[in-house]
């Protein structure tokens, strides 16, 4: 993976997890649209999450693929990840761009959306 981009995601992240909101200096970088489903290196496919939150976790996005695809922590395989949803751990709803942003949805919900 090349360094900007981790790095922007880690930036983006500013030393929390986006998936659960706590502190965390050990963040892994997660695809949300998974390589074996063709998820690309790219800003908007990864998020920085904790370990429980990624793997360790009995609630982690691994072991829950149908809650985290729900939740936009994992995209299908038809999907475009600059377009699929996210639930970020304070409630908000957002898109995520290739330069290091989060795009606010407001107004609409999680089923006109997906």
């Amino acid at each position: 993976m090349d360094s900007k981009i981790a790095e922007t995601v880690l930036a983006r992240a500013n030393g929390y997890c986006e998936r659960c909101g706590a502190p965390s200096l050990d963040l892994a970088l997660h695809h949300r649209k998974l390589k074996s489903r063709g998820g690309k290196d790219e800003v908007s496919n990864l998020v920085a999450i904790c370990h429980p939150c990624h793997n360790l976790g009995t609630d982690s996005i691994h072991l829950n693929p149908t809650k985290a695809t729900v939740k936009g922590w994992m995209v299908p395989s038809y999907a475009q990840t600059e377009i699929y949803p996210l639930h970020l751990a304070d409630g908000s709803i957002v898109r995520l761009d290739n330069e290091g942003n989060y795009k606010e949805i407001e107004g609409t919900s999680w089923q006109e959306l997906s």
